[in-house]
């Protein structure tokens, strides 16, 4: 029965009164009630229902709301109840959730996640290559921000920084990972929206070579020529001939493991996890060995076998770096720029116009995905006795190239 106006409560009723030995209720209309505590504390309280169970919803303590304040949301919590068939509570609770997630949401903590997700999926190198760019030059600008409220213009400012500094390349490709960190928040409901524009008329636009690899068999060569004379450790000599003998992938190179070699049978197995291309792949790479690269990791072994990978680093039990490597290239070589991934390129090129070997056999030699997605699938050929006959073949025509220069 509803209550008349003479009956409902006032704010004078409520704060005069006292409390009691245990807990009494003052009634208003609708359900609304104040529960008085001993201690004298006082708090507004709703009783109605939902889906034809009692429901108790609280609505907050005296004098902190009024009791107008208390009638007004009295009145929402019903409507949310009898029209919208919500319940109040559980409403709260998950807005209070998404409140608290947003909140810890920061560009940094989702980029973790991310890297985190990814780690099965991107080469251990470029995972790294990620996680050093995101510490140096992203976090520091963008870290903190929460992902919700971070627009173009933030990124851009953190990215113009390394455009200042002329590390274009390198710019673009950090661009492209805070855009997959962006995309990863948009699929996880954090954002509505992607604030990185396909492409940003502001920032500078690299336009170098991809690899940039030796022109002609005269400037490689002159390079051997020169490598011949390396005043630098021998690991360093030892990877960068090598690099040229095998056209891998330089952080497969790199980051070999003594392991993963049989020179009695001439073979190096890559594992699925360090395979750039491990995706598309059943079995782990082999990567057949010449007889002069054999001889080189002989040799190799007077510096380096009490150690877990070929090209250690002195004193530390670490994998050179990819610097370091790229620094014999650009002393060794002046009349333009040669990059180690370029020995690929540049194996590649001749291999293919020689005529000698089968493109099947020059691309599995280099681990290269086979562009027929359907005939990837069923094609597990190794081609291993070609890829010999390959490898020996490519380690004579570079031992010409290094003679002819002389």
């Amino acid at each position: 029965m509803k209550k008349l106006a003479s009956e409902l409560l006032s704010d004078l009723s409520i704060k005069s009164a006292k409390p009691k030995g245990k807990q009494y209720t003052l009634r208003d209309g609708g359900g609304l009630f104040v529960l008085v505590h001993p201690n004298g504390s006082k708090y507004f309280q709703l009783r109605t229902t939902l889906h034809s169970k009692p429901k108790l919803i609280q609505i907050g303590s005296y004098p902190l709301i009024t009791l107008s304040e208390a009638r007004i949301k009295a009145r929402e919590k019903k409507k949310m109840i009898k029209v919208d068939h919500t319940d109040p509570i559980l409403d709260a609770k998950l807005t209070k959730n998404k409140k608290a997630k947003e909140a810890d949401a920061t560009f940094k903590k989702i980029a973790q996640d991310w890297l985190s997700l990814k780690a099965d999926d991107l080469a251990p190198s470029t995972l790294l290559k990620i996680k050093q760019t995101f510490n140096s030059n992203v976090y520091r600008e963008i870290g903190n921000i929460p992902i919700k409220n971070l627009t173009n213009d933030e990124v851009r400012a953190c990215l113009l920084v390394m455009q200042k500094r002329g590390a274009l390349e390198f710019m673009d490709k950090t661009r492209g990972w805070i855009k997959r960190v962006f995309d990863f928040a948009l699929s996880d409901g954090l954002i509505k929206e992607n604030p990185i524009p396909i492409k940003d008329e502001r920032l500078k636009k690299h336009s170098s070579e991809k690899h940039p690899h030796f022109k002609n068999r005269k400037d490689a060569g002159y390079f051997l020529r020169r490598l011949e004379d390396y005043a630098g450790s021998f690991e360093t000599y030892a990877c960068v001939l090598l690099q040229m003998h095998f056209a891998q992938r330089p952080s497969e190179l790199r980051e070999s493991k003594w392991l993963e070699f049989d020179l009695e049978e001439g073979v190096w197995e890559l594992p699925l996890p360090r395979s750039k291309t491990r995706k598309y792949m059943i079995k782990p790479h082999k990567i057949m060995l010449s007889k002069q690269s054999i001889t080189i990791i002989r040799k190799l072994k007077n510096y380096s076998s009490n150690t877990e990978y070929l090209f250690s680093t002195r004193y530390v039990n670490k994998p050179i770096c990819e610097g370091t490597v790229r620094k014999v290239f650009r002393t060794l070589f002046t009349d333009y720029r040669v990059v180690p991934h370029g020995c690929r390129h540049f194996f590649s090129t001749q291999a293919n116009e020689s005529a000698k070997f089968r493109n099947d056999v020059i691309e599995s030699f280099l681990s290269h995905k086979d562009k027929n997605e359907i005939r990837s699938i069923y094609n597990e050929a190794e081609y291993l006795k070609e890829k010999k006959e390959l490898a020996q073949w490519w380690s004579d025509e570079l031992d010409r190239m290094r003679n002819e220069s002389k």
